[in-house]
């Protein structure tokens, strides 16, 4: 609100903050123009006919005798305008404090408006003069005047937010902010198509002015086709066209979609890119799970990690593919309803699994490097074309301590193969021991042997009540 403009320190919403010498200011100056406004005075007529009757014209009244009864006497007028005034002033203080009880209650009046003011507009209600902020006109942060000065002569419902004592005198301050912005809530429809414009924009979408409210048209519901950053494809002050997809008056939110005006680019996908064919695309995006490939504007499908290679195992998508490289994948699944398809790179080429169980059997030896340790085992690529599984047990082998960390990346072992299966896809290797590592693994074993077992709890137990000591 400007700073001409009367605000409710108390009784008005939060938006109407002013401070009090700008209320003061406000309140005077609206109390002055109230009270240029005439509320009974009589019109220019009537008062020319009320100076004629009491002056008479000089000829008649030197040729004629005043009768008694038609004699005017100043001091009945002087009563009767006294009588008049205190009447007005007591309708004035009466409507006044009638007003006054409806702060803080849902209860409205209607009034007309008068004229436009300065910060606002000049109202009546029951022949007393209100006032009616200009921010409280409206839901617009600032009411242009041609707007203030169409309202003249039209009448409204309006609240009544403040009554601010004014000298020996009270202004009464309203407002139909609160009741326009319900009424433009009733308005707003789940399914209905709204035109607004953006106000701000964020990365996770961008807000919409509805007229006074504001809706969210998140990122994922803005497009077909993915969108990063919503700023780098829409400004402040955009026109758009949008569904409303969810109302939450209680908490003060609206949904909205542009996505859903738009015609699907998957419509016929599914006859297009069949499951089970091969069809091109480009690599859109990688994702630490996978790559989003795009087959045509607007359709995309993702390609897992784990349909990247057949033998090899890869920990990121960035390891061997790039932002905007061309392949060609094979469709494992699409969903035109859902917008989604799966891709597969491997299962576009021949299975190397067979071959490989074949020449990787088990008791063969190979070389390898060391691609990944963790706590259950370790990767070993074997040739440079296929991963192999050494389990922690027998990592274990290598140690010469139990502290010793025997494995780091990049490091060259010899392996020797405990299992080939080509159904699963699997290949599990055995460090190759030297002589001295075997007879220390051996003594470990013979002494794990020898060592007194814990006895079982279970069996202690039996034995003692057998023995009598248990009951």
């Amino acid at each position: 609100m400007s700073n001409e403009e009367l605000k409710n320190t108390e009784n008005s919403q939060p938006e109407t903050e002013v401070n009090s010498e700008e209320t003061s200011a406000s309140a005077e100056q609206t109390a002055e123009t109230v009270n240029e406004t005439p509320v009974v005075e009589p019109a220019a007529e009537e008062k020319e006919e009320a100076v004629a009757e009491t002056n008479p014209e000089p000829e008649v009244a030197k040729t004629e005798e005043p009768k008694a009864e038609e004699s005017a006497d100043p001091k009945p007028e002087a009563n009767k305008s006294d009588d008049s005034e205190t009447e007005d002033k007591a309708h004035y203080n009466s409507v006044v404090s009638s007003l006054e009880k409806l702060i803080g209650t849902e209860e409205t009046i209607n009034v007309e408006v008068i004229a436009k003011a300065k910060g606002g507009l000049r109202v009546v209600y029951d022949s007393v003069p209100l006032f009616l902020p200009a921010s409280h006109f409206s839901l617009e942060r600032n009411v242009k005047d041609d707007k203030l000065e169409a309202a003249v002569n039209t009448s409204f419902e309006v609240k009544v937010t403040e009554v601010k004592q004014i000298g020996d005198g009270k202004i009464v301050i309203v407002s139909r902010k609160e009741l326009v912005q319900k009424e433009l809530w009733e308005k707003i429809k789940v399914g209905e198509e709204l035109t607004g414009k953006v106000s701000s924009i964020t990365n996770f979408g961008v807000f919409l002015d509805l007229g006074g409210v504001e809706g969210l048209i998140h990122v994922s519901r803005l497009s077909h086709s993915h969108i990063d950053n919503p700023k780098n494809h829409f400004n402040k002050g955009d026109e758009l066209t949008v569904k409303v997809v969810e109302v939450d008056q209680k908490n003060g939110k609206i949904s909205l979609s542009k996505k859903a005006l738009e015609d699907s680019p998957w419509k016929g996908a599914e006859e297009k890119y069949k499951a089970g064919e091969s069809v091109k695309g480009k690599i859109k995006r990688l994702t630490d799970f996978g790559a989003y490939v795009e087959l045509e504007p607007g359709v995309e499908g993702l390609l897992r990690v784990s349909e990247l290679s057949w033998a090899k195992r890869i920990n990121k998508p960035s390891d061997m593919l790039e932002e905007n490289q061309e392949l060609e994948l094979k469709v494992i699944q699409i969903s035109e309803e859902k917008g989604q398809a799966a891709l597969s790179l491997k299962q576009n080429q021949e299975n190397p699994w067979p071959a490989l169980a074949e020449k990787y059997s088990k008791g063969s030896e190979a070389s390898g490097k060391v691609e990944k340790v963790f706590d259950k085992g370790a990767i070993i690529r074997i040739n440079d074309e296929v991963d192999a599984f050494m389990p922690i047990s027998r990592i274990s082998a290598l140690k010469e301590n139990e502290d010793d960390k025997p494995l780091k990346l990049g490091a060259e072992i010899a392996v020797k193969v405990i299992d080939s299966t080509a159904k699963d896809e699997s290949l599990v290797v055995s460090p190759v021991l030297t002589e001295e590592q075997q007879e220390k693994v051996n003594n470990r074993r013979e002494k794990r042997e020898r060592a007194p077992r814990k006895p079982d709890r279970k069996s202690t137990r039996s034995e003692l009540q057998s023995r009598g000591h248990l009951v």
